[in-house]
């Protein structure tokens, strides 16, 4: 088993670990699962106002004379602003503990009737999100019409340093999780040429490790690791950058803040992308900013540096405690690079993209890469079919607009930023061992990799180490699981060291990661003495 640590998914491995925790006999024990970053809590907020949305749309339609239980199509004439404030009005009185989001989405119709969409009437606002919850219809189109403006307004100030005029150039897709945005920006490159089997990429390295699945297995592509040292704040080095000057890199990717490392890319990586971009103008960046809204603040970015050469991904559901949605965007700028490097295809990747999309599109020459990947994300057969669903998509605009009109929205993600940093530091004190330097900041203190070898030397010197290294690391995650019912993943299949294990914080209290540090070191300790 061992020497499949480094070629299977942790995710599969993961699943053996917890097939090993079900058979523990440690019934004394609560299992403590750190391998994966669902959050332990959500926003109440948005939620309510997403049910009570729900609700009207279900109550709100007429219904046929003989049957009260079917809900006939909205009018859209009716005055529904004024509808659904009698409703809300009803509910809020009836159950007060959705009075928060009856008044989220009176709000919410303000913003959107004063500020983003002041050439329509609140009654056609709360006619379209009402529909779209509802879940009736298609998407039509496949991103709503609604949602861009309100997501990049969300978003502006987390990835374009506040340029909100900036952040309105770029297209919105909304789609199932910031994960299958990536897979579709990824195939939807491959279909068309632009990225060959054989090409290398480039990759910040430890990295989230299906990416690198992506481009090995599905892609065909050669992953060229550019190395962060941990010595340097996980900055990668001059020599490292280097890697970017080869004219045969045709993509590079990065996370951003780093998963399992919770770092943003340090500014030296930004500048050496940018001189690649000045030497292949067309080289595409696509990097993935879930758990940007967790930094202590925000900073420059590939897209807001390169916005031209940059897709973007983000999941706005992870930022609420809402990971079992699945809401993620992908952002592409409609006169970006790889847009541009369409026009420049050879012969006979023009002729098979043309063959791919010609017949769904009257021209598929000419066809625009957002549309290209909303047409792939649906095999290009089933492209009348595509879209995220629409109650998520209301979803999505809710999250994206409680956080740029609410005042709370500060204090909400003031919490979730102190809770991680609490968890960070609770897990920390159970190993016994300094806190990373990446705490000070900036971090998104979404995952750590524990170094076991140091849990090893802390508490048995470097004899306790060397009696470790006798065994391997699977053996170790094993005993972790079945013995102590705690739940980790190896950190040398996202690239960390070979004695290595990733954490990840949402899923665990303060509480539970002190305690799982207390066990990793009982863990550590008894293996290497061989009991």
């Amino acid at each position: 088993m061992q020497s499949q640590v480094s070629t299977k998914s942790p995710f599969l491995l993961r699943d053996v670990l917890l097939e090993h925790a079900a058979r523990s006999q440690r019934d004394d024990l609560q299992l403590l699962d750190a391998s994966r970053g669902a959050a332990n809590w959500q926003l109440r907020r948005v939620l309510n106002a997403w049910h009570v949305l729900g609700l009207y749309a279900a109550a709100a339609p007429a219904a046929p004379p003989d049957d009260g239980e079917v809900a006939l199509t909205l009018d859209p004439a009716a005055p529904h602003a004024e509808q659904f404030a009698q409703f809300a009005e009803r509910i809020a009185a009836a159950d007060p503990g959705l009075r928060d989001g009856c008044e989220l989405l009176a709000e919410v119709w303000n913003w959107l009737a004063d500020e983003v969409f002041p050439e329509r009437s609140r009654d056609r606002i709360v006619y379209q999100f009402t529909e779209a919850v509802a879940g009736r219809a298609y998407a039509t189109p496949p991103t709503l019409d609604f949602v861009q403006p309100i997501v990049t307004r969300y978003l502006a100030p987390l990835l374009f340093m506040g340029d909100a005029d900036l952040a309105a150039q770029f297209q919105v897709i909304g789609c199932e999780g910031a994960t299958t945005g990536i897979a579709m920006v990824a195939s939807t490159l491959g279909r068309n040429g632009l990225v060959k089997p054989g090409d290398r990429v480039a990759m910040w390295w430890p990295t989230y490790e299906p990416l690198r699945d992506l481009v090995e297995c599905q892609l065909g592509c050669e992953v060229v690791p550019i190395y962060r040292d941990p010595a340097t704040g996980w900055a990668a080095s001059p020599e490292e950058l280097r890697k970017l000057d080869d004219p045969a890199i045709t993509l590079a990717i990065t996370v951003s803040p780093g998963n399992p490392v919770p770092v943003p890319t340090d500014a030296g990586s930004l500048d050496a992308l940018e001189r690649a971009v000045a030497a292949n103008p067309r080289l595409p960046i696509v990097s993935d900013y879930v758990y940007a809204q967790f930094l202590d603040e925000p900073g420059e970015t590939e897209i807001g540096r390169l916005p031209h050469n940059t897709i973007g991904i983000y999941s706005v559901s992870k930022d609420f405690g809402l990971a079992g949605m699945r809401i993620g965007t992908v952002l592409i700028h409609p006169e970006g690079a790889a847009q541009q490097a369409l026009a420049g295809l050879a012969a006979e990747d023009r002729e098979n993209a043309d063959d791919r999309y010609c017949r769904r599109a009257m021209e598929p020459a000419e066809m625009p890469l957002a549309e290209r990947v909303i047409a792939d994300s649906r095999g290009v057969s089933f492209t009348h079919m595509s879209g995220l669903s629409t109650p998520l998509q209301v979803l999505a605009c809710l999250c994206a607009a409680y956080d740029v009109i609410d005042p709370q929205s500060a204090r909400y993600f003031g919490w979730v930023r102190g809770e991680l940093r609490e968890r960070v530091a609770a897990l920390y004190e159970g190993l016994g061992l300094p806190e990373p330097g990446w705490v000070s900041g900036p971090s998104s203190r979404y995952s750590t990799v524990i170094d076991l070898r140091e849990v090893a030397r802390a508490h048995g010197g470097p004899e306790l180490e060397v009696a470790l290294r006798r065994h391997e690391l699977w053996d170790l995650l094993a005993a972790l699981a079945e013995r102590w019912k705690v739940i980790l993943t190896p950190g040398e299949a996202f690239g960390a060291g070979e004695w290595s294990a990733r954490a990840c914080f949402p899923s665990i209290d303060a509480t539970g990661a002190r305690e799982l540090g207390r066990r990793v070191v009982e863990a550590v300790v008894t293996v290497a003495r061989g009991n």
